[in-house]
């Protein structure tokens, strides 16, 4: 930089081998807003284009490919032919979706960034199909309410204009949900304008019948009920849902009136295959008056007392109950008229991503069956990807539309899988991540997050992509090599590569929990840095290019004399905390006034039952680098940072900031995990990593 800024990765000490510099840029980019970050350092760049390659899974280059770069809803903003060597360049200079379409192949869409490093892998036609499957998914609650905190803006849906509002929140997310020749989505809620509700259940759901059109425009073709919610509104509502995605042309199943109705798989053409598709739910209110099972474990009529009235709950009616039996006869009968049979199971522990013992047991019978995949989902948390008696599992699937406020279920996944006849051939699992409740395609930091802890739970087989998480053809082998490490108490973080284990020496791992603290531009869509998951003001553009540690991403604070409140940056919920911390941020401010805050709660709400605060102090204008360590109160389950600038007495007072880190510590006898991306050095080390296909080498740069 001209004012002798250090870069970001010189600000960070780097050490290890980075991935290959980018390519010269395209002179004729499209500035479809700010953008300033070097090739090498992000996923934001004013030099560059959306470049890469296109391969099939043998790694051979698809030539003469149409791939064109979209925006939300599925719009094109440009159009590119691949050369030949499968090379592409799009004149757009932020995160967009790339759609690859080649004779012979599938179509294949993905989140890119600005760079020449995008590697798009697509799969012959012949004989295959391509199927996709989001998660929970509901627009009930808070969706129908407007935001009160001005700080944290989302959106409301207008009941004046509810099909637009609907729209809205599947929009940034349409183009992947198109792309697959079939989009499943585990529907948690009944589609029903009645006021009628289950007596007994603490959260009972229900989403306006326009959502099942919205789901349909956006490229969803069957929806899994198979669940504890798709009864909320008892049977009435039951029937209206049935009834909406009928009329909207969306396949079902997982839910009827009677047992045989539930359990039926909905068989629909994908491709060049027949897709059988089941669902099922363990979770089924065996411990309310009126249970929700269609085959419960008492099949008889109930009558209950419900808005005042009594009403008589017919047996036989709701969501398919999960048992080996029933599953293993289901399964085998979806096989005799398919050529793939999915199995989707919700069930499992809310906020855990591993299988409790019974979804482990329905999944394992679902596989030993002949199902060919398993989906698993219900902890509204995202879990690994497996290989389990042949099928290809994915324990959890996490949200995909929903409104919950809790830290943990924001990151998720769309997993999409190349099947035959044979079985499936490739799984791929992409990162989204939910900002104001809606899901987008993200990039960058928040990309590896995702990436990285899906594979840290997943089976060996599986690898890291730049893109996320991929198992099966076309899958890079991995490399091993090892880094040495001396100065004791330095703090690194990952890059690229995986520790495996530590032959020498001793250190300690950890996780970054913040997925957004770089401040780039991640999302796939039109709003470019919108700061996404954190809370500060928006009257002036606080969170912009040219903010951050090297002149990309970052936060601008400001207040002046006439302001009377401090301004605020923290992140929008509270955080899960479980073990020793480490706060570390970059910033610069010329005047004293600004306060880095660690607090400290018992829970997802109440009262703070402590803080930690560090006055901050000036920098005369240059980057500093803070780094405190903290520990828990024993009573402390979630934690909030925040950032405070107070207003000054006369003049104008400013901070920038960029880069935080909330890093949680492991137990010291951890020594490997793909899921960490810190590591503190105890004493002078060498560490082992595991290197994806992708990277030139090991990459983790010194922190403080």
């Amino acid at each position: 930089m001209t004012d002798g800024t250090p870069s970001r990765r010189a600000f960070l000490g780097a050490v290890g081998t980075g991935a290959a510099a980018g390519l010269a840029g395209c002179g004729a980019i499209a500035d479809l807003f700010p953008a300033s970050d070097p090739p090498e350092t992000g996923p934001q760049s004013a030099a560059t284009a959306v470049e890469g390659h296109v391969v099939d899974t043998t790694g051979t280059p698809v030539v003469d490919a149409r791939v064109t770069a979209l925006g939300t809803g599925g719009t094109d903003l440009a159009t590119a032919r691949t050369d030949d060597t499968g090379r592409f360049e799009l004149p757009v200079r932020r995160p967009v979706w790339v759609q690859v379409r080649a004779d012979d192949y599938r179509q294949r869409v993905r989140a890119c960034a600005p760079g020449p490093a995008n590697r798009l892998v697509v799969i012959e036609a012949a004989g295959s199909a391509t199927i996709a499957f989001g998660g929970d998914t509901m627009f009930a609650r808070r969706f129908y309410t407007d935001s009160t905190d001005r700080l944290n803006p989302r959106l409301g849906i207008d009941p004046a204009d509810r099909r637009a509002g609907h729209d809205a929140v599947l929009a940034p997310l349409e183009p992947a949900l198109a792309a697959p020749d079939l989009t499943s989505v585990n529907l948690e809620t009944p589609l029903t304008t009645r006021s009628l509700r289950h007596p007994e259940k603490l959260y009972a759901f229900a989403s306006h019948p326009v959502a099942a059109e919205a789901l349909a425009a956006a490229g969803v073709d069957y929806t899994a009920l198979g669940n504890n919610h798709a009864f909320d509104a008892l049977g009435p509502g039951l029937r209206d849902t049935t009834a909406a995605l009928d009329d909207a042309g969306l396949g079902h199943s997982g839910a009827g009136t009677s047992a045989d109705a539930a359990w039926t798989p909905h068989v629909q053409r994908a491709g060049a295959l027949d897709v059988a598709l089941l669902s099922c739910t363990t979770i089924t209110g065996d411990r309310y008056a009126i249970d929700w099972a269609a085959n419960g474990p008492t099949d008889r009529p109930v009558t209950a007392t419900v808005d005042g009235q009594s009403r008589t709950v017919p047996a036989g009616i709701g969501a398919a109950r999960g048992t080996p039996a029933r599953l293993r006869r289901a399964v085998r009968r979806a096989r005799e008229n398919a050529d793939v049979v999915v199995v989707q199971i919700h069930g499992g522990e809310a906020y855990q991503p591993t299988p409790t013992d019974e979804v482990r047991r329905l999944t394992e019978t679902a596989a030993r069956s002949g199902a060919d995949l398993v989906v698993d989902h219900h902890p509204h948390v995202t879990g690994g990807i497996d290989r389990v008696h042949g099928a290809v599992v994915a324990w959890s699937l996490g949200n995909l539309v929903f409104d919950q406020r809790i830290w943990q279920t924001f990151p998720t996944y769309l997993l999409t899988v190349a099947v035959t006849a044979d079985g499936v051939e490739r799984v791929t699992a992409e990162p989204v991540l939910l900002d104001g409740f809606v899901p987008h395609g993200v990039v960058g930091e928040p990309n590896r997050t995702v990436t990285w802890r899906t594979l840290g739970a997943s089976t060996d087989a599986a690898t890291a992509t730049r893109s996320g998480v991929a198992l099966g053809a076309g899958a890079r082998p991995t490399r091993t090599a090892t880094e040495r490490f001396r100065e004791q108490g330095a703090i690194y973080g990952r890059e690229t590569g995986w520790v495996t284990g530590v032959p020498d020496g001793r250190v300690t791992l950890g996780r970054d929990l913040l997925p957004t603290g770089e401040f780039e531009s991640h999302d796939v869509d039109e709003q470019g840095y919108d700061g996404t998951l954190w809370r500060y003001g928006r009257s002036y553009p606080t969170v912009a290019g040219e903010y951050g540690i090297d002149g990309s991403g970052g936060v601008h604070l400001r207040r002046v004399d006439g302001n009377r409140t401090r301004g605020v940056l923290s992140n929008t919920r509270r955080i899960p905390v479980d073990g020793p911390l480490t706060l570390t941020t970059g910033y610069r401010t010329g005047r004293a006034g600004l306060t880095l805050e660690l607090t400290w709660f018992g829970d997802t709400s109440g009262s703070a039952i402590g803080r930690r605060r560090w006055p901050l102090p000036a920098t005369d204008g240059t980057w500093q680098r803070l780094v405190r360590d903290a520990v828990p109160p024993d009573s402390a389950t979630h934690a909030n940072v925040l950032f405070a600038l107070e207003s000054p007495t006369t003049g104008r007072r400013t901070a920038e900031i960029d880069d935080v880190r909330l890093v949680q510590w492991a137990d010291r006898t951890a020594t490997a995990g793909r899921g960490f991306d810190h590591l503190r050095v105890r004493d002078p080390a060498t560490v082992a990593f595991g290197v994806p296909g992708f990277a030139d080498g090991v990459g983790w740069p010194r922190l403080d």
